[in-house]
């Protein structure tokens, strides 16, 4: 067995990439770290859980929403002053848990660009999940109660909202396929037990084996 090793996911909304991480994390018996990572963040940030979760993902220069939640800050940044805006102090602290956690242990990141972050850590294996529209449509409108038109709309801002986090924090496009290691359409595959089932076989054969011979 590999003595650490970390996989990143990122994934469409809707594409059951969050799940597919969690029960990889189980089957693994490894740390995930998704939501959560918004309490860590938090405490190191001293910025409130309530307004970590709100800004999240969100991309930075939301001059009017940092106004309301942080109004020196956004003054700040209005005056071209050099304090970071609320938008970069979230994006740090949860960079920071990320770093601080993959130094330590095997681990399982949930999106905030930690495949991006980690660039150049050994042992890290980078994955990006999609779906088919019509599966995340079916998906979303189960878990939220909603029309399939109203999981679209969501689907289509959610994916957007990722997108410009993602490409702002990193310089890179978050649809770019060669940054990662694995792309996989849950879709094409029988759905959510075969992709867990595809990427653990991926995980086992990228560092258990390589252990075992050397």
């Amino acid at each position: 067995m590999a003595e650490k090793f970390i996989v990143t996911i990122c994934r469409q909304f809707g594409s059951g990439g969050s799940e597919i991480g969690y029960r990889l994390a189980e089957e693994l018996g490894v740390k995930y770290y998704d939501k959560n990572l918004i309490v860590q963040a938090a405490k190191e940030s001293g910025l409130s859980e309530h307004v970590m979760a709100a800004e999240e993902e969100k991309p930075s220069g939301s001059f009017l929403y940092s106004m309301v939640l942080a109004p020196h800050a956004a003054a700040s940044h209005f005056l071209n002053w050099t304090e970071d805006s609320l938008n970069d102090r979230i994006y740090k602290a949860q960079a920071n848990v990320i770093r601080k956690a993959a130094a330590e242990e095997s681990c399982i990141f949930i999106g905030r660009c930690a495949d991006y972050l980690l660039w150049d850590e050994p042992n890290v294996y980078r994955i990006f999940i999609q779906a088919d529209l019509e599966d995340r449509k079916e998906r979303i409108a189960k878990e939220g109660n909603v029309s399939l038109d109203k999981a679209a709309d969501i689907i289509k801002k959610k994916d957007k909202t990722r997108a410009n986090y993602y490409n702002f924090h990193t310089n890179n496009k978050w649809t770019d396929l060669t940054n990662y290691d694995l792309c996989l359409n849950v879709s094409k595959i029988g759905g959510i037990d075969e992709a867990v089932h595809l990427i653990r076989e991926m995980i086992e054969l990228r560092f258990f084996n390589k252990a075992e011979k050397e």
